[in-house]
């Protein structure tokens, strides 16, 4: 612990008392202000500086002894008490459900003597009733048979009656029914971390990571925060869900047609002109629905994993313009950007479930850039309400990221020395990552309008993960879950 020297003025002439500033200190004090202290803005005498440089030293202590306090704390910070908590509550959970299923077997066990005593009783009236049928058959013949004269007349009402009663009797279910619904304990039953706290230390720390999640050729990935579920897509053009149980599915897309392109292709950005309709462009997840959205040039699909159910977004293109990406603002906001020179883009309101004209988007922004060669290759929104745009232009590598507000009026733009945004990821209330052209890999604040170099990379994206945790797409074969 070092003590600050406090700042001694040095005197223009010999020291005056007559002309000298007095003493601030807050008892009054008529000696001359010789000093500068360092405890607060005050000009006091040596004696009274002294004096409230004392102050800082027992604060010093003071301060000391509460980051003691704090280190206590954390050293008690443990969370072997909630695994026996957990255990315990799963113990009595195991016993409930064998109990449950004791009380129910004890139940229809003798719901099942019950139905023997009645089904019994039921077949003892029915086999008397048929005895009674067939007994009367039997003297009908037996009267028939004392004559000796018998006709086909007289043969077919009891050939008749005797095929009714053969019928009858083939067609009876004796039988006791018992209907069970095969289903899995894990159904019943889930388990997961939690692990929150406000932090407030700079995002911009290494990050350690808790779980990795494997993935193979993956090309992009989306998670859903509050589901804690990761919708990604593989070199294949596959498509994988994995669960909050971190249980990684295949899931079969809806087939997609390819359909000649009727867009002039000087109107496209000359990569786009190369995809197949089955290439999947972007992934999103809407909130309000629960939905993933996945986007081809031509069709928009959401996927529900509740029903693990596809279902084509019925919209008309404007133009017949393909689709570039898409992004969602205030849960229901969906805005399309169209991959087409000078920037065209719309909102949509999804879902649309109480609007029966879904071909109608809610505004257009048609030549939206005033360079006639800017498209837009990514969007994507914050909790803030704002909506991030990476235009990029045919006549060079250079690109810029630019924040809109709900009308797409700009806001920002946002430029690196000497260097050009590749990609972006919204984070948080006012945080970007962006990942450059040049490799490099940035965290930008919109609170304070800087931007440090990250000290974690994410080549393959980075998306907000439940309540505290952050999704790294560490590589092609390799998913990380941190801390943030």
């Amino acid at each position: 612990m070092s003590n600050v020297a406090p700042t001694i003025d040095p005197p223009s002439s010999p020291i005056n008392p007559s002309n000298s500033t007095i003493c601030e200190n807050e008892d009054e004090c008529s000696k001359p202000a010789l000093v500068t202290c360092h405890h607060c803005p005050k000009r006091l005498c040596l004696k009274h500086v002294i004096v409230h440089n004392e102050i800082n030293i027992i604060r010093t202590y003071a301060l000391s002894d509460e980051i003691n306090c704090l280190t206590h704390l954390l050293s008690k910070l443990d969370c072997q008490q909630s695994v026996d908590n957990a255990r315990k509550k799963l113990d009595a959970w195991k016993e409930n459900i064998l109990a449950d299923i004791e009380r129910t077997y004890k139940y229809y066990s003798s719901e099942i003597d019950e139905l023997q005593n009645e089904l019994n009783q039921r077949v003892d009236i029915f086999k008397e009733s048929q005895k009674s049928k067939m007994s009367v058959l039997q003297t009908q013949l037996a009267a028939l048979q004392k004559v000796g004269e018998i006709s086909q007349q007289q043969l077919s009402p009891i050939e008749r009656d005797l095929n009714q009663l053969r019928q009858c009797l083939e067609s009876v279910r004796c039988e006791i029914c018992i209907e069970t619904t095969d289903i899995s304990c894990n159904d019943l039953i889930n388990a997961h971390n939690i692990f929150s706290y406000d932090r407030i230390l700079p995002n911009n720390t290494l990050m350690q990571s808790y779980r990795k999640l494997s993935v193979e050729n993956c090309k992009r990935f989306v998670s859903s925060k509050q589901n804690e579920s990761i919708l990604w897509s593989d070199s294949r053009r596959q498509l994988h869900y994995i669960d909050n149980k971190f249980h990684n599915i295949l899931i079969t897309l809806p087939p997609i047609t390819n359909n000649p392109t009727i867009t002039a292709s000087t109107l496209l950005p000359y990569h786009q002109t190369n995809i197949k309709d089955a290439e999947i462009l972007d992934l999103k997840w809407c909130p309000s629905a629960e939905v993933f959205f996945i986007v081809f040039q031509r069709h928009l699909y959401s996927y529900e994993p509740k029903t693990n159910k596809f279902t084509q977004i019925n919209l008309t293109r404007h133009k017949d313009y393909p689709f570039r990406c898409v992004c969602f603002l205030n849960d229901s906001s969906l805005y399309i950007s169209y991959c087409v020179y000078g920037m065209c883009i719309e909102l949509w309101k999804y879902p649309n479930n109480n609007n029966s004209n879904v071909n109608i988007p809610v505004k257009r922004w048609d030549r939206l850039a005033n360079d006639k060669t800017e498209w837009v290759s990514h969007m994507d929104t914050n909790i803030a309400s704002q909506i991030g745009l990476l235009i990029r232009t045919s006549t060079s590598v250079h690109t810029r990221l630019e924040l809109r507000d709900e009308s797409l009026v700009l806001l920002k733009q946002i430029h690196l020395n000497d260097d050009f945004v590749d990609i972006f990821y919204p984070f948080r209330l006012n945080q970007w990552f962006i990942k450059s052209l040049s490799g490099k890999y940035y965290i930008y604040s919109v609170e304070t309008n800087t931007y440090d170099l990250s000290s974690f990379e994410f080549p393959l994206g980075l998306q907000e993960y439940g309540v505290n945790s952050i999704l790294i797409g560490s590589g092609q074969n390799e998913l990380t879950l941190c801390d943030a």
